[in-house]
């Protein structure tokens, strides 16, 4: 990092109040790795959590050119440096209201979809570290795709999950999701979601993006877009197979469900295939 952009961080921080100073050993204060999705312009923004006079870190796998970066131009609540390693830091004048989300756009290369993010402010969590990586095509897609595909059509050859996993309310008295089973092959698993509507001819929610999170050995909240494989959409009810790869040494999956423009919170799956007695 250049010395100014240093300079430039540390008066930041020096002019914020001395009660929005953060402990770096706070509980609240985490580390996130976000794999962007292959196309981030047909799936809600990237959320990222910042807070007065602590300076988040973005770490982007190439330098970014001048200008790749932007804020609502009448936006004053927010400082951005530039570094020229490709990092980008965050540093907030002050908190962001409660319900607000300011949205950021970064140009990552020629011909690639700017990625998309919403800042907020929350009380109980802020971001000092996320490294962004790029998604990759899998290369077992048609091995994946065929095994989603029976799975939908044959529902006993599906594990049933030991608890029951809370409804999410996809919209108040609308629509509902439901993670109803996981299949586990070694590290490789398989979730049926259902989507149903709550209101008489109405279609079932949108699902546009199923996103995985897992805790890593070191700490580093993992998070990445599943594979969605869709079932035919009936009048009420719809299918969905979600598929990922718990990394080595990782713990706590969880699964957040997304519409067209309201990203899911997320929820816990369970780590162990659930074997079902004749």
């Amino acid at each position: 990092m250049r010395p100014g952009s240093w300079l430039l961080v540390l008066s930041l921080l020096l002019s914020a109040p001395a009660a929005a100073q953060a402990r770096l050993d706070s509980p609240w204060i985490r580390r996130r790795m976000l794999v962007v999705p292959l196309h981030p312009e047909q799936v809600p923004p990237l959320e990222l959590q910042v807070r007065a006079g602590v300076a988040s870190l973005l770490l982007f796998e190439a330098p970014l050119k001048r200008g790749a970066v932007t804020l609502p131009e009448d936006e004053k609540r927010l400082q951005l440096v530039p570094v020229d390693d490709g990092s980008l830091i965050i540093v907030p004048i002050t908190d962001l209201p409660e319900g607000t989300q300011v949205p950021l756009s970064v140009e990552t290369g020629p011909g690639a979809e700017p990625l998309r993010f919403v800042l907020v402010t929350r009380p109980d969590t802020v971001d000092i570290q996320v490294r962004v990586v790029k998604g990759e095509p899998s290369a077992d897609e048609v091995t994946l795709s065929a095994l989603a595909r029976s799975l939908l059509s044959t529902a006993d050859g599906r594990a049933t999950l030991a608890v029951p996993q809370r409804t999410v309310n996809l919209q108040p008295r609308v629509s509902r999701g439901q993670a109803e089973s996981v299949l586990w092959m070694e590290r490789r698993f398989f979730a049926t979601v259902a989507m149903r509507s709550r209101k008489k001819g109405t279609s079932p929610w949108r699902l546009v993006q199923a996103r995985l999170r897992a805790t890593l050995a070191d700490g580093v909240l993992l998070e990445w877009p599943a594979h969605l494989f869709s079932g035919e959409a009936g009048t009420i009810r719809q299918r969905h197979i979600l598929s990922g790869v718990l990394p080595e040494g990782a713990s706590r999956l969880e699964l957040a469900l997304d519409g067209e423009g309201s990203p899911g919170a997320f929820q816990p799956l369970p780590l162990e295939e659930v074997r079902t007695h004749p």
